[in-house]
C-alpha cells in the first residue's frame, strides 16, 4: 500500500469538497450462478468480490465480529458487508465465504483457525477451508499476505491444505503454534443454531506432524457425524477424545489488555510484532488497582450539525460502541445538557423524563453483546427545553484538568459532554468480578 504525504491528501480532499454531487460508491453485487457453471469458476467470483473489498489496515472495525452467534446473524452480518463495500479483515471475509457459498450443496465449509508467534508476540488468522463433493480440499479467505487467503480446489486433503497454510507461515517468519477446526457451515442461511469454530484445537509445535495429519483428516470426514451426535446429546461423542487424543482446548495465561480487546478480530498483523503479545510469567503486582475499561467509544469527540433555520431537519450523528470483553455490556447513555436526542431506538427502554429535564436529561441503555459493537445515532434537538443559564452551544467546550476529569465551568451551564455508564450485564457466561465504570466524551456544535 503506497504511502500519500499530507499535502496530496489535503489536494485530494479539496478536490471532493469542490465537488457538487459526489458519485453512489459500487455496492457489491451477489454473484448468480447458473447450473452449468464450473465450482472452480463460482469460487473464483466469490474469491474475487471478497478481494474487490480490499483488507482493512485501519484497525477500526466496521463490522459486528463477534462469532458466538447464529449463522443466520452471521448472514445478516455479511449483508451488510456486500451493502456498505467497506474494508473487512480475515474474519468477516470468512462470514461473507460462508454465506455467498450457503447455495453450493456440494461443497462443505470448515471454518480453520490458525495461531502463530513472530518474535514474541503471538497471531491469529482465519480462513474457509472448503471441501468439494468428497474430493479436492481448497480455500477462501482475505489476509494482507496473498499466500494466506485462497487456495484453488488442488489439495488431495485436508492436512495437505493446512500444511500449505503452515509453510507460508514459515515464509513470513511465523511459526504455528496451533490449527482450530469448527463444524461445517450449514447451508441454511435462516438456521438459528450457534456455529461451532473451534472443535478440534491440535497443537502442532509440540506434535508429530504425521500425528496431527491424520487427526486433521480424520476430523474432515467424521464432522458431520460428530456435529449430528452433538445435536442430539448436547455432548460430543465419548469416542471423540480417543479417537482425538491431540485435541486440547488452549489455555490462555497472561493476554496483555491490548490483545485481549483484538481476541476476536484475527488481523493478521505479519509487520507489527508487539501487537499480541503473551506470557507465561506472572505480572508483576501493581500498587494501585484499576479497573478494565473494555467499551472503546468512537470518535473522541462528538460533532452535532446544527440547523441555520429551526424547520431545516436535523441530522443525526452515529456514535460506535465496541466491547473488546468477552462478556456483554449494558451502556447507559446520557446527556445532561439537554441538548440532544437520542434516536435509536433501545433495546430494553428508553428513559426519558421530559417534565424535568434538569433534574433527568435524556437516557438511553443499550446492550452490546461480548466483543460486538453498535452504532447510535444522536441529534441536536433545538425543540427540547435547555437547562437555565446555559450559553450558546458553540461557546461552551469542555475542559480537561490536569488529572483528566472535566473542570467546572465559570458559570452555572450544563456540561456539553455525553457520558456512557458501562455496567457488566448479567448473565451466566459473564466474566466475573467485571466493574461498572463511566466514560465521557465531549461534544460540539456546527453550523449547517
Amino acid at each position: 500500500m503506497a504511502a500519500i504525504s499530507s499535502d496530496e491528501l489535503q489536494d485530494a480532499w479539496e478536490k471532493v469538497k469542490a465537488m457538487s454531487i459526489l458519485p453512489e460508491p459500487p455496492e457489491p453485487k451477489l454473484p448468480i450462478f447458473g447450473p452449468k457453471v464450473p465450482m472452480k469458476t463460482k469460487l473464483h467470483t466469490i474469491q474475487n468480490l471478497i478481494t474487490s473489498l480490499e483488507y482493512n489496515y485501519t484497525g477500526t472495525l466496521y463490522f459486528d465480529v463477534n462469532k458466538n452467534r447464529s449463522f443466520k446473524s452471521i448472514v445478516n452480518t455479511a449483508k451488510e458487508i456486500l451493502k456498505e463495500g467497506l474494508p473487512i479483515q480475515c474474519l468477516e471475509a470468512v462470514f461473507l465465504g460462508a454465506y455467498m457459498t450457503a447455495g453450493l450443496p456440494n461443497l462443505e465449509r470448515f471454518p480453520i483457525s490458525f495461531k502463530t508467534a513472530a518474535g514474541k508476540s503471538t497471531h491469529r488468522h482465519i480462513i474457509l477451508g472448503i471441501h468439494h463433493q468428497q474430493q479436492k480440499w481448497g480455500a477462501l479467505g482475505l489476509s494482507r499476505c496473498d499466500k494466506l487467503m485462497n487456495k484453488d480446489l488442488k489439495f488431495e486433503s485436508l492436512s495437505d491444505l493446512v500444511l500449505d497454510f503452515c509453510r507460508e507461515f514459515e515464509n513470513v517468519y511465523h511459526k504455528v503454534l496451533r490449527v482450530n477446526l469448527g463444524f461445517p457451515f450449514t447451508h441454511d442461511i435462516h438456521s438459528s443454531e450457534r456455529v461451532e469454530w473451534r472443535v478440534l484445537n491440535l497443537p502442532i509445535d509440540t506434535n508429530n506432524w504425521t500425528e496431527v495429519a491424520k487427526q486433521l483428516d480424520g476430523f474432515g470426514k467424521d464432522a458431520a457425524e460428530i456435529e449430528s451426535f452433538k445435536k442430539a446429546k448436547g455432548v460430543l461423542p465419548a469416542w471423540f477424545g480417543t479417537r482425538y487424543a491431540l485435541s486440547a482446548p488452549e489455555m490462555e495465561i497472561g493476554r496483555s489488555p491490548r490483545a485481549a480487546q483484538r481476541r476476536n478480530s484475527f488481523s493478521d498483523d505479519f509487520n507489527m510484532f508487539e501487537e499480541e503479545f503473551e506470557t507465561q510469567e506472572p505480572s508483576q503486582p501493581q500498587m494501585l488497582r484499576t479497573i478494565p475499561k473494555h467499551i472503546i467509544v468512537t470518535p473522541d469527540e462528538f460533532t452535532f450539525k446544527k440547523p441555520s433555520t429551526s424547520t431545516a431537519p436535523t441530522p443525526p450523528t452515529n456514535i460506535f460502541l465496541q466491547n473488546t470483553s468477552p462478556s456483554p455490556y449494558l451502556i447507559e447513555i446520557e446527556d445532561r445538557s439537554g441538548l440532544l436526542e437520542i434516536v435509536t431506538k433501545t433495546q430494553p427502554t428508553l428513559q426519558r423524563d421530559e417534565t424535568n429535564p434538569e433534574v433527568h436529561p435524556t437516557k438511553a441503555i443499550f446492550r452490546v453483546s461480548a466483543n460486538g459493537m453498535i452504532a447510535v445515532a444522536i441529534k441536536y434537538n433545538p425543540h427540547r427545553p435547555a437547562t437555565k443559564k446555559s450559553t450558546s452551544p458553540e461557546k461552551s467546550p469542555v475542559k480537561k484538568s490536569i488529572n483528566g476529569n472535566s473542570d467546572e465551568p465559570a458559570v452555572s451551564e450544563p456540561p456539553h459532554v455525553v457520558s456512557f455508564r458501562c455496567m457488566p450485564d448479567k448473565v451466566v457466561d459473564a466474566v466475573p468480578d467485571e466493574e461498572p465504570f463511566t466514560l465521557e466524551t465531549p461534544f460540539v456544535f456546527k453550523e449547517i
